[in-house]
């Protein structure tokens, strides 16, 4: 996104890493926000998890308005969304399952795990001190996690942990997941663009015996 364009629709709360809105009001020339943040909507990769590795359960975290919960939930998934900011609660897109929770605050289980974790441009807004908060949500999944990650020294706002890949390999494996290589690979292709295209890894549990 035009980094002119995405000052006007950003949302920042203090030590929180902040979200691009969503505007029902036309948005400038070429720029696609109805979903939220461009880089971050990946309808054909959900929709190959869902059909093709048979995701019916969805935790996000750090799911903003909900916009990728939401379409989980159009297409039949039971879903989830935590995030901790204020104005991402009040304009959810899945009021009745936003949970409000920050990190910095502790960890987050939820009442019953779901199968697949998403969490998109999360990880770097959260700082190091704090990651096992998160990664204690993130290891409730019980067959996969999808997540992204801002290498070191990439831009952005409130950027306060951005690691190469290999640093979340080995945060992931100390809680029970390892990479799969190619899931991930595999992954990034059917997304082609945006984020994960760029830097979206795929974890399964370590006793995980699904073949691919």
């Amino acid at each position: 996104m035009d980094e002119r364009h995405a000052n006007n629709f950003n949302v920042s709360e203090g030590h929180l890493g902040g979200y691009i809105m969503s505007r029902s009001e036309p948005a400038p020339s070429g720029l696609d926000i109805e979903n939220s943040d461009p880089e971050t909507w990946h309808p054909e990769l959900w929709l190959w998890a869902m059909s093709v590795l048979n995701i019916r359960s969805v935790l996000d975290v750090g799911c903003g308005e909900g916009h990728a919960a939401r379409f989980f939930k159009t297409h039949g998934c039971d879903v989830v969304g935590v995030d901790g900011s204020r104005r991402a609660q009040q304009d959810s897109k899945i009021p009745e399952q936003h949970v409000l929770h920050d990190f910095t605050n502790g960890p987050w289980l939820p009442q019953q795990a779901c199968e697949l974790v998403w969490s998109s441009e999360f990880v770097e807004h959260v700082e190091e001190k704090f990651c096992d908060n998160f990664l204690a949500t993130f290891s409730t999944a019980t067959r996969f996690v999808f997540m992204t990650y801002a290498g070191p020294d990439q831009p952005g706002w409130h950027h306060v942990n951005c690691q190469p890949q290999g640093y979340w390999e080995a945060k992931l494996e100390r809680i029970g997941f390892f990479l799969d290589k190619n899931l991930t690979d595999h992954a990034r292709s059917v997304a082609e663009k945006g984020h994960f295209a760029r830097a979206g890894l795929v974890f399964r549990p370590t006793s995980d015996s699904f073949s691919t």
